[in-house]
């Protein structure tokens, strides 16, 4: 494994932590979202 191999290795691993991280909160913030719509009916 060269240096550059290591680097673009570990930024494609920052990435894929990223999105499953924002993937999360959206999830969690749909969540909320029709938990306050359905306690306001």
């Amino acid at each position: 494994m060269t240096q550059r191999t290591i680097q673009l290795t570990h930024h494609g691993m920052s990435l894929v932590i990223w999105l499953i991280a924002l993937n999360s909160l959206y999830t969690l913030f749909s969540t909320f979202e029709k938990a306050l719509s359905d306690s306001e009916k």
